[in-house]
């Protein structure tokens, strides 16, 4: 069974919402420190993705450099795996000011 196109962006979309979800009903108070750094990470990892998907969306697509949907698979796990590590990295900071968020929390 092949999987078309548009049920893969589908199933995409979906398994970021669940991410997110699963990072919303979490009770950050009894949550070590170690797990709130994680969370912190990994909200700043989904940040950075969503700016990659942004800015890749701007960038014309024409037959020469178009792979069709074998590179976007390929972008789309290219970038999740950097947007991992730029937040691991310590990125923008947007990681650290949630976990001081949370902390008080």
């Amino acid at each position: 069974m092949q999987i078309g196109s548009e049920q893969l962006f589908i199933n995409r979309e979906k398994i970021s919402s669940d991410r997110i979800s699963s990072l919303q009903n979490r009770n950050y108070k009894s949550m070590s420190d170690s797990k709130l750094k994680d969370v912190s990470q990994e909200f700043e990892s989904l940040f950075i993705n969503q700016l990659f998907k942004s800015m890749r969306n701007t960038v014309p697509k024409n037959e020469w450099l178009n792979g069709g949907l074998k590179q976007d698979v390929f972008e789309d796990m290219l970038y999740n795996e950097y947007s991992k590590n730029i937040a691991k990295g310590g990125g923008f900071g947007l990681g650290e000011m949630v976990f001081r968020f949370l902390k008080r929390k």
